[in-house]
């Protein structure tokens, strides 16, 4: 039978029309007026002025999006600069996204500089762009995904001028999968910084889940390495490796916990595990950390604090430690604090904050940490207190006690070292 032509050419015609739209499209995304046009709904998607530079649609797989020179300015009181500078961005979606399903294919940004700041009476450049973000999600349980997100040569510029400090981050590559919420999908985290005289290196991956709609967040069998150099470090600088069992955020509480973290630093193996509240006005913490017993004299190298040489070659063998950190009301403790000396079992706690020292020892042999051919002193007494002699030129509020001290072939029971700190002048 032969089709009538009416048939044959509206298949036709539609497929023409589809294809000058489309080509049209594309060429309308080159125009002045669609750049403003997108610059304009980024602004009030953010609530911050904006501007691009380029734009770039596309439809051969399905429909995509790249943007070049995004451009985010400051919130008011923050200067005249940036917020956020992205060089370039690519976004491609399923052809079902034009019906209204929340998925997309990939999303591939490079270039991008985000620049957080604190004011000195502590407010933020970010919180006003989230919350307008988080708005336009809407009402209702979460309901999208991501196939694939990159970022390439990202940097992290942070000010704070209440503390009158800054640092940056740079090289920052991040690399995930199958993004959704509830969800386990992979992360592969890596970045390079700079802070003072300092830069360090970093790369994280593990497990990550994320649930927006109950305020929870979940990472796990994450690993890290990195490593630090810069003054006081020496030229090799400082290496950590090491592993979390797992890490929670809890939105609705403020709440933090890590388990199962392991670590080797510069030689020094432990594991640790602890809790973060952030609820109050004061943040709350307290972090358990335990070492492994290691030979402390590469470590201290390792830091630029070499130990000195001894008169005992084994002194300063092995040294083993466990501590929790407690911060609260501002205030950072050391308390308690068990530690293994050689032979000498050490307990206490520290202030560093407030610079007090409260250590309690069961017996030491003194005379083998002494320098090598140095003679026991006469007096007894005058032999403890020169092994502790260079606490007295820091300023410090120290009590150590020592139930049993060798010292120039005798010994002392019961022994208590004090140092004060001096009074400022006025």
């Amino acid at each position: 039978m032969r089709l009538k032509r009416p048939l044959v050419t509206i298949p036709a015609a539609i497929a023409i029309l589809a294809v000058a739209a489309f080509l049209l499209l594309w060429l309308a995304a080159f125009t002045p007026f669609a750049r403003r046009l997108a610059a304009d709904w980024v602004a009030d998607a953010t609530g911050l002025p904006a501007s691009v530079e380029r734009l770039r649609p596309g439809f051969l797989r399905g429909p995509s999006l790249e943007v070049g020179g995004l451009a985010l300015g400051q919130p008011p009181g923050f200067g005249e600069g940036h917020l956020l500078d992205v060089g370039e961005a690519r976004i491609d979606l399923p052809w079902s996204s034009l019906l209204g399903a929340s998925a997309v294919d990939s999303v591939s940004i490079s270039d991008a500089v985000v620049r957080p700041a604190l004011a000195a009476d502590g407010s933020n450049n970010w919180s006003g762009m989230l919350d307008r973000l988080a708005e336009l999600g809407g009402e209702g349980e979460a309901a999208w995904s991501v196939g694939e997100l990159t970022l390439e040569r990202g940097a992290i510029e942070f000010v704070d001028s209440a503390q009158g400090s800054k640092w940056r981050l740079t090289a920052v590559t991040l690399a995930t999968r199958d993004v959704a919420p509830g969800t386990d999908f992979p992360v592969d985290l890596r970045l390079a910084g700079v802070s003072g005289p300092n830069t360090f290196h970093f790369a994280l991956n593990g497990m990550t889940a994320l649930d927006p709609d109950a305020g929870r967040y979940r990472a796990s069998a994450l690993g890290f390495r990195g490593w630090a150099g810069g003054e006081p470090l020496p030229l090799a600088g400082v290496e950590l490796s090491g592993r979390v069992g797992s890490f929670t955020w809890d939105a609705p509480t403020q709440s933090a916990a890590v388990r199962g973290g392991s670590f080797n630093l510069a030689g020094v193996p432990g594991e640790f595990s602890g809790d973060l509240s952030l609820r109050d006005e004061s943040a709350h913490m307290n972090l358990r950390v335990r070492t492994e017993t290691f030979a402390p004299r590469a470590p201290a190298v390792a830091f630029g604090r070499p130990l000195p040489v001894t008169r005992d070659p084994e002194a300063f063998g092995a040294v083993q430690a466990t501590f929790t950190c407690a911060l609260e009301d501002g205030v950072l403790r050391l308390d308690p604090i068990e530690a293994q000396l050689d032979d000498t079992r050490v307990t206490g706690s520290v202030v560093p904050q407030q610079r007090i020292i409260r250590l309690s020892a069961d017996r030491v042999d003194l005379d083998r940490y002494l320098a090598p051919g140095r003679e026991s002193r006469k007096e007894k007494k005058a032999t403890l207190e020169a092994a502790v002699a260079s606490l007295r030129e820091l300023d410090l509020d120290a009590e150590i006690r020592v139930a049993e001290a060798k010292v120039a072939g005798a010994t002392l029971r019961d022994t208590v070292v004090r140092i004060e700190r001096q009074p400022a002048a006025e």
